[in-house]
């Protein structure tokens, strides 16, 4: 199997990449690193001459791709740099059968904003025929120890649950997390997650699984709303990594939109793994 690891070269990607590594040298996978030109990576290098001139970014790209063979020399890596648009890139990649997963930075080198989402991570997790992992922009040992599953009692998430033990690994623990609205009987939806954690520990594979089930709180403002309850739980809970549907990637959104207080609120520091669309 193969990660496609885009960079544009700055930090947030490096720990992408790093993370991506640490991964595959896990699974037994191989790295594809990617890049497409943007107007500051296409310059010339200085080294090279004008008859057999090197851009700029296939400098870096390579020197990215020994620095990272040095720290992890099992791995397989390839490099490749695109005149494509990277959304159009790695949309089409993603169709092409040859790849499984794609790992990247929550936001690249124009994002200076303290926020999770940068609109390039945005739209390639809505596009991909393959899932993606978004890395926090910071260093993020991979681990897979415990997963966090957001539930709405689909019969999907069971897809993606498996969809990431194969890719990823089986977590040794899943926290189901269920937010439910005030007018909802509590009791009621504890039955209903502990018998959805059932049907997941009949599946084989997990056997620590531990329900979380909260309420909005209207009476209280930082909690008054599904993803400030989702953050908190999260923070709490403190995962290895949260597992997200294709029917929640909207709701997942929404997390980090709105004013400004709740979106730095709600920054998230953990990966999140998007199943496929």
């Amino acid at each position: 199997m193969t990660i496609i690891v885009p960079t544009d070269f700055s930090a947030n990607a490096r720990y992408a990449a790093a993370y991506a590594c640490q991964l595959a040298q896990s699974q037994g996978q191989q790295i594809h690193l990617l890049h497409c030109y943007t107007s500051s990576s296409i310059g010339v290098s200085e080294a090279d001459n004008d008859k057999n001139p090197t851009l700029l970014a296939d400098e870096k790209i390579q020197e990215l791709q020994t620095q990272l063979i040095q720290q992890y020399p099992d791995l397989h890596i390839t490099i490749e740099c695109s005149r494509s648009l990277i959304i159009d890139k790695l949309t089409e990649l993603s169709r092409s059968g040859d790849y499984q997963l794609i790992v990247m930075g929550a936001s690249g080198d124009s994002q200076s904003k303290p926020l999770y989402w940068g609109s390039t991570t945005v739209a390639v997790s809505a596009k991909s025929e393959i899932p993606v992992i978004v890395i926090p922009n910071q260093e993020t040992p991979f681990s897979n120890a415990k997963a966090a599953l957001l539930t709405n009692f689909k019969p999907e998430e069971l897809d993606t649950l498996k969809e990431f033990q194969q890719l990823v690994g089986t977590p040794a623990q899943l926290n189901l997390i269920h937010v439910y609205k005030e007018n909802q009987n509590g009791q009621n939806v504890m039955e209903t997650l502990d018998t959805w954690a059932y049907n997941i520990r009949e599946m084989g594979t997990i056997l620590d699984i531990q329900p979380i089930v909260e309420p909005i709180q209207k009476e209280d403002e930082a909690l008054d709303t599904v993803p400030e309850v989702v953050s908190k739980i999260i923070t709490d809970a403190n995962p290895d990594i949260i597992l997200i549907t294709p029917s929640r990637k909207s709701f997942f959104e929404r997390l980090f939109v709105g004013s400004v207080s709740k979106a730095i609120a709600l920054e998230l520091t953990r990966p999140a793994f998007f199943d496929k669309i």
